[in-house]
């Protein structure tokens, strides 16, 4: 793992542009800070943004039972509204939970902002929170190295499921060549340009005052990963995605990611969608392994809800009828939980390399 170097000015610089897309200071407004304040997420998110805008903070030592949250929720002061931000898990936990409404009827409104980041945001779970809750619930985007936030939602308008917005104040960003950043942008939203949409895709870049300053102890990962262009300092994210006419960014999937197929490039994110449309299944997470007569195939690991009798054959069964034949899952596993991280995020690369056919081909 590369630790990313942060400077005083790269993290006070993002605290300042999360005021400015709230809208400047907000005395009084609350932020549930779930998640562990040593993550950039948090830090920035939950702790900094409150500091700079005049609110408070609700800690916890260890992460709350849904009921634990609603019933705080119901006793929280809070005038100003609440913001709430995580990983797609603590929305899921909300959305689930049944009769929240007629349990804890304070709940409803409190939620102002919901802030969903470090990782995709499905539609079905977005449309079950907000009926849950009333919270109005947004899509951001960020990684550790811009210290982490770049971009979110429209705060006050629309904000479409899978858009991850427009960059925060003081930041660019642009679509550039996957393969080869010296060919230069693909689309920057520039007045005249015209390469938008999906078949226009490549890298996600992004300048401005919240990239970090270098890798620790990795000059080659720097050289690589921080790339200058038309005079000014880019990140390349690894992500790829497109960008829209109205300049907004729709990711696709981490460009490490992708699985070549037969000759079909499948992005992971995609499977993952469109098997989260099965009502019975809770998490997917889909990734590659080797495979000599087609290169790679795809497996996706999946969660189901406790009452159902769902088998990977059915589950099979109905991608058939569901998705392109390419995009059919060619193994499936069914587990209890997902691995994720610290903040929730689902660890694809922890099930790849830890299954028995990458382990076979690469060894542990």
């Amino acid at each position: 793992p590369k630790a990313a170097v942060l400077t005083h000015f790269n993290v006070v610089s993002n605290a300042e542009q999360c005021k400015l897309w709230l809208g400047g200071e907000m005395p009084g407004i609350g932020n549930i800070g779930i998640l562990p304040l040593f993550h950039s997420f948090a830090h920035t998110i939950v702790m900094n943004t409150s500091i700079v805008v005049g609110g408070w903070m609700m800690l916890f030592p260890s992460p709350p039972s849904q009921d634990e949250l609603c019933e705080l929720i119901e006793k929280l002061p809070c005038s100003e509204g609440l913001i709430y931000a995580g990983a797609e898990i603590l929305f899921i936990k909300l959305a689930e939970l049944k009769h929240l409404n007629r349990r804890y009827p304070g709940v409803m409104g409190k939620l102002k902002l919901c802030i969903s980041s470090a990782g995709p945001l499905h539609k079905q779970v977005r449309v079950a929170f907000v009926k849950n809750t009333g919270g109005r619930i947004v899509e951001g985007y960020g990684l550790s190295e811009a210290s982490p936030a770049v971009s979110a939602g429209n705060l006050f308008g629309e904000s479409p499921v899978g858009v991850i917005g427009m960059p925060f104040p003081g930041t660019g960003w642009g679509i550039f060549h996957a393969d080869d950043f010296s060919k230069g942008p693909i689309c920057l939203g520039n007045p005249g340009d015209s390469n938008f949409g999906v078949e226009y895709s490549g890298e996600i870049c992004v300048h401005g005052p919240q990239i970090m300053k270098c890798y620790l102890d990795h000059p080659e990962e720097t050289a690589n990963t921080l790339l200058q262009y038309d005079g000014k300092i880019w990140l390349l994210t690894g992500d790829i995605g497109f960008m829209n006419e109205d300049g907004t960014i729709e990711i696709r999937d981490r460009k490490k990611q992708l699985i070549k197929f037969k000759g079909f490039s499948v992005f992971p994110i995609e499977v993952e969608e469109l098997l989260m449309k099965h009502p019975d299944i809770l998490e997917v997470a889909v990734s590659g392994l080797p495979n000599d007569e087609y290169g790679e195939v795809i497996k996706a690991w999946v969660s189901i809800r406790d009452d159902s009798d769902l088998s990977p054959r059915s589950i099979k069964e109905w991608a058939l009828e569901n998705m392109a034949h390419y995009k059919v899952p060619h193994h499936i596993a069914i587990i209890g939980e997902l691995p994720k991280n610290i903040i929730g995020k689902i660890q694809r690369r922890e099930l790849q390399i830890n299954d028995p056919i990458w382990k076979e081909k690469y060894g542990k």
